[in-house]
């Protein structure tokens, strides 16, 4: 599939989540304004946060831009997946990126990743490595405090690995917009974990290329923050388990209308016999053998 425009269609569509984080903002448009691939507009979603602090940061980038860039303002807050489908639905294109207002990539990311899509017409989307960075929010500065590679083990992208949790984060993927809708868009009701349920989904019907070499996509976090400051997959914590398990409960309910309890009620015995099988073999360590047998001795001894 070609990279170039056609007739109303952009190369890619890069939808920014915002609400009330303008200083990550400002630093995330810089960041796209950086890519060395220049074919693509800018959908900003602005979330039920700040209008006027929005518009004046576009306004300040204005020539940058060149007019390839458009807001979204809601009133109140529709939520991320709300957010990401109104973006994507704003604008006729050949690739979709979630760019979260707090992240950034490396300058040849774009051009990587479209490259690549252009060259695998079987593959529905294409993430790459990524690296956490650790920073911390003093006033108007950014301070970074560490880096760290995210999933260094991961060299494929697989519905097996994103069954257990999600190693495709929004800022390392580029998605064909086809492939967003044949799926079936981000689901609007998980207020968390909604980018992995739909790459859940998105891997049971495709494939999914993964660039496993030089970090091209930087998923920033930080620590203990709180508010609009926060990530949610920290500040987020406990949502973020409640809707994995309701996920997964809606799912298996599905599939028992379909199939039955068997399969589940025999999979849930094995894995718990499992567990206490190890339970056992932790505990019971030589250690913990011949302590036993000395304390024995000293019973058998003391009478």
């Amino acid at each position: 599939m070609p990279s170039r425009s056609t007739e109303g269609v952009v190369p890619v569509n890069i939808v920014v989540r915002t609400r009330d984080r303008p200083l990550l903002l400002g630093r995330a448009l810089d960041d796209v304004l950086g890519q060395s691939f220049a074919d693509w507009r800018v959908t900003i979603v602005n979330d039920g946060g700040d209008r006027g602090a929005v518009e004046r940061l576009v306004a300040e980038r204005a020539a940058a831009f060149g007019g390839r860039v458009s807001i979204l303002h809601n009133e109140g807050s529709s939520g991320m997946e709300a957010a990401s489908n109104q973006g994507v639905r704003a604008l006729e294109s050949l690739f979709v990126a979630i760019h979260d207002d707090d992240d950034t990539w490396h300058p040849d990311f774009l051009a990587t990743t479209v490259a690549w899509l252009d060259d695998n017409l079987d593959a529905a989307a294409v993430a790459v490595r990524t690296e956490i960075v650790w920073e911390q929010i003093q006033g108007q500065r950014v301070i970074e405090r560490g880096r760290e590679i995210f999933a260094p083990e991961r060299r494929l992208a697989t519905l097996f690995d994103l069954l257990r949790w999600n190693h495709c984060v929004p800022i390392s993927t580029l998605y064909r917009r086809a492939a967003i809708v044949e799926t079936g868009w981000f689901d609007e009701s998980l207020l968390v974990v909604g980018d992995w349920e739909f790459n859940v989904r998105l891997a049971a019907r495709a494939y999914i290329g993964f660039l496993p070499d030089v970090p091209l996509a930087f998923w920033h976090q930080r620590r203990n923050a709180t508010g609009s400051l926060g990530n949610s997959v920290t500040a987020g914590r406990a949502a973020h388990a409640d809707f994995d398990r309701l996920v997964r409960d809606r799912e298996l309910r599905a599939y028992v209308r379909d199939n039955g309890l068997g399969l589940p009620m025999f999979v849930a015995k094995l894995v718990d016999d499992r567990a206490d099988e190890l339970r056992r073999q932790l505990t019971d360590t030589p250690v913990r053998r011949v302590a036993r047998a000395v304390r024995d001795s000293f019973r058998r001894v003391l009478g």
